[in-house]
């Protein structure tokens, strides 16, 4: 998205950020300036002696009562995103305040649609990086780097087809076992109008990014739910929240993704009673792959800051390692932008004009 989405904040980085809002940091100061007050002028008088002359005044004449009151706010911000942070983990995970149990990373074995490249391909090497074992399904072939790795298995396989997912499906749990972990992470897009947009391509990517996800989960999802242990990570986008020009057909089968997450969260609670099978949405901004090349130049020129692939495999497998379900919104700092749909008409209209504009294909 474009650079109006950014706070000002983020340009320090997420580390800078939570340490400037850790109310362990903002709670030791306002603790100081309220009950040592007298400390605290001293130590700013000695700080002005070892200053320029210019900085003299300021730190001797500093009020600090403004000082009091912007920590006063400072920390109670950051018990409120403390709090917040603490009410999604646990209510995204049925609301169990531990981590899921018996995980043992050499012995589980994880499906990737799509990881034969771009983001898949770096989650597939992370994840044998951890032990585990590996199915790839996709229509290319793995690369030369992956062929000889022995906890790497590729299935050929279009995911589109539910009969072509049955058969490596049932392929993977004759060669190596039932999966405890599954990445619908396959994805396509290209840039074109609705009114361009032919009936051939507009079915096969809602097969590629949305009707796979169903036949992947069914599946593989039975024996997740007979154990009562499992993974499943839906990749999706931030587009799943905003629609922008010439990528009407992407956007509305990422939102579908993401209504499929919520639903088989839900149902995976309620219907079947295996509330340990967690469930992870991913929401990735624009990210420099294959799927965007020739695009992505135009896009960074109109302020779009571009993800690499590293930066969305990482925060999946590290979600996987956490053994704890979860919402990803990569960056963090678009986290904003999710409950766009609940900001009034006017703001929201202003929004999607001003990206429409900077985002369209020439």
């Amino acid at each position: 998205m474009v650079a109006l989405l950014y706070s000002p904040l983020n340009e320090f980085g997420p580390p800078l950020r939570d340490l400037i809002f850790s109310p362990f940091l903002s709670g030791p100061l306002l603790l100081v300036v309220t009950h040592a007050p007298d400390a605290v002028r001293h130590v700013l008088r000695n700080l002005a002696r070892r200053l320029p002359s210019l900085l003299h005044a300021p730190l001797q004449n500093l009020d600090l009562s403004t000082a009091t009151k912007v920590l006063r706010v400072v920390f109670a911000l950051g018990v409120v995103r403390r709090l917040n942070r603490a009410l999604n983990v646990i209510g995204a995970n049925a609301w169990h305040l531990t981590a899921s149990k018996g995980w043992d990373w050499p012995n589980e074995i994880a499906v990737v649609t799509g990881g034969s490249s771009g983001i898949g391909k770096l989650v597939v090497e992370k994840l044998v990086a951890l032990g585990l074992r590996v199915a790839v399904l996709d229509i290319q072939d793995l690369p030369k780097s992956m062929e000889n790795n022995t906890r790497i298995h590729f299935f050929k396989c279009d995911v589109t087809s539910s009969e072509s997912v049955a058969g490596a499906a049932d392929a993977i749990r004759r060669e190596i076992g039932h999966p405890s972990i599954l990445i619908n992470n396959a994805g396509i897009t290209s840039p074109m109008a609705i009114l361009k947009m032919s009936e051939s391509y507009l079915r096969k990517i809602f097969a590629v990014n949305s009707l796979s996800h169903w036949f992947t989960a069914q599946q593989f999802l039975p024996h997740m739910i007979q154990m009562n242990k499992g993974h499943v990570v839906t990749v999706a986008s931030i587009a799943s929240f905003v629609a922008l020009p010439t990528a009407a057909d992407y956007s509305a089968s990422k939102a579908a993704a993401l209504a499929f997450h919520e639903s088989l969260t839900s149902e995976l609670k309620h219907c079947y009673h295996a509330p340990n099978v967690l469930t992870t949405i991913v929401h990735p901004n624009f990210v420099r792959t294959p799927l965007i090349e020739g695009w992505a130049d135009h896009l960074e020129k109109a302020g779009v800051r571009m993800l690499t692939s590293e930066q969305v495999a990482e925060p999946i497998v590290a979600q996987i390692k956490s053994r704890r379900g979860g919402q990803l919104i990569i960056p963090r700092s678009m986290t904003l932008i999710a409950g766009i749909r609940g900001w009034p008409t006017w703001l929201q209209e202003l929004i999607r004009d001003t990206l429409g504009r900077s985002s369209l294909w020439p």
